[in-house]
């Protein structure tokens, strides 16, 4: 996120544990406005516009770059205020030598300084800050330190901000708007949501430092499921004519999630360069899956290139034997059978990813089982499983916990279902989807479907218990 990159360089943000001696002479310069009373920091509550993140993120760099400082002056006082973006500085008590951070938001940086008898304090983030201060290792007394935005507005009105440059494609809003909210809602738990909206976007404009900007922060903020690591794998897919280095938690492999497995390394076998780490993910897909013994050849070029010839002529030696496989669309680790047709190849090719889906999901695999599925879609011609994989799919996004994408498929299901045990167990689930996203409403207007035309199936048994419990 280019504009919170920058503030977060001009500020020279760190936190109290790797804080240096390089940093007292930001203290020399800093001018001080001397005032014995200080008076309440006034805020300007406001409803957010598309307009508003950027000037808002310009007001915030401009008090980065001022270096103002607020300074209480013979005022010991247990709580003081200070807006983001500009410095405090607070006077100690006689003795007082020492101090603790010991409550802020959770992974944001600030900086903290004790400096000619006055505590230093600046950070980026909203929200409070408590510090212990001690005097000749003794407990002295406890501050908070209210750092506030200027402008006052509610996390949903941010969200709406978003969720609306999102759905017009203006990444720079997305950029801008999203870096906003992490200034003012730091820790949020749409943290990782955000993230993935601004890589959907920036993957579609071809913006790498983006991309890498919001993978950076999911694999330091965040634990990334296999799910979310597919919806990456999904991104990267739509960058393959541009050079970019493959996320670290993508390179980690796993025995437990070999589709994932393969869908990287077919990412990595499309690129033009290779790095070291790469290479070593490669390795362990090509000697451990039959189905990635197409990789030799890469790999041995890549050593050759790089100098050392005898492992990769052991590579080459090894590729010689090994049929090239397709990797542009489908199944890129399956070879085709000479004596079918055209029509034939393309059944049986959806039919092994359509099978292949369900093994997965059965074994409640679902991330697995989505990569499987949707494959099969993308060589469907209207087979008639077609009903059924978009069934399993929207299941299986049932159990990664995205409602909304599971609503939408199981839909489409319901469009081509014909026996009515099967649709009225769809129009069930369609209604427990709408009550996990908290629209009570429709899940009711579902739920009642059902009682009213299925009700002798067990599916309006549970519909009938659902209803008498909200």
């Amino acid at each position: 996120m280019k504009k919170l990159v920058y503030v977060c360089l001009v500020l020279g943000l760190c936190s109290c544990t790797n804080m240096g001696p390089d940093l007292s002479n930001i203290f020399e310069e800093i001018k001080t406005n001397q005032s014995e009373m200080m008076p309440e920091l006034k805020t300007e509550k406001i409803v957010l516009n598309t307009h508003d993140p950027e000037r808002i993120l310009n007001g915030i760099s401009n008090r980065l770059r001022s270096g103002d400082i607020r300074e209480y002056n013979g005022s010991y006082r247990k709580s003081y205020e200070v807006y983001v973006g500009d410095y405090i500085s607070i006077p100690l008590n006689v003795g007082e030598n020492t101090y603790n951070m010991v409550k802020y938001p959770n992974g944001v940086q600030y900086t903290l300084q004790m400096k000619d008898g006055k505590l230093l304090f600046r950070s980026l983030y909203q929200g409070e800050y408590e510090v212990m201060l001690y005097a000749g290792g003794a407990f002295s007394r406890k501050i908070v330190i209210d750092n506030k935005m200027y402008y006052e507005f509610t996390e949903q009105t941010n969200y709406d901000i978003i969720s609306q440059c999102y759905a017009q494609g203006n990444l720079k809003g997305l950029n801008d708007s999203i870096a906003i909210h992490r200034i003012a809602f730091p820790n949020s738990f749409r943290d990782k949501e955000l993230s993935f909206l601004l890589i959907d976007l920036a993957s579609k404009d071809g913006n790498t430092k983006i991309m890498k900007d919001e993978i950076n922060f999911l694999q330091k903020s965040t634990t990334l499921t296999d799910y979310d690591k597919m919806q990456l794998i999904r991104a990267l897919q739509m960058m393959k004519d541009t050079d970019y280095d493959m996320p670290d938690e993508l390179l980690k492999y796993d025995v437990q999630s070999m589709p994932l497995n393969m869908e990287v390394a077919k990412i990595l076998a499309e690129k033009k360069q290779l790095s070291s780490s790469e290479i070593l993910f490669l390795e362990r897909v090509y000697k451990n899956n039959e189905e990635g013994k197409y990789l030799g050849k890469i790999i041995g070029d890549w050593y050759v290139s790089n100098g050392n010839l005898l492992k990769g002529n052991e590579y080459l030696k090894e590729a010689q034997q090994v049929p090239e496989f397709n990797t542009s669309f489908g199944n890129p680790f399956q070879t085709s059978t000479p004596i079918m047709t055209p029509e034939e190849q393309n059944y049986r090719e959806f039919k092994n990813l359509y099978d292949e889906g369900k093994n997965n999901f059965k074994r409640d695999n679902y991330a697995e089982a989505i990569i499987y599925f949707e494959k099969a879609l993308g060589m469907n011609k209207g087979y008639s499983e077609e009903k059924d994989v978009y069934y399993y799919l929207g299941q299986s996004y049932f159990g990664t916990g995205d409602y909304s994408k599971a609503v939408i498929e199981l839909k489409k299901s319901l469009n081509l279902e014909k026996n009515d045990e099967k649709k009225a167990e769809i129009y069930y689930n369609i209604g427990m989807l709408y009550e996990k996203l908290g629209d009570k409403e429709q899940a009711a207007n579902y739920f009642t479907y059902v009682i009213q035309n299925y009700k002798n199936s067990p599916w309006g048994v549970k519909s009938s218990v659902h209803i008498l419990q909200q």
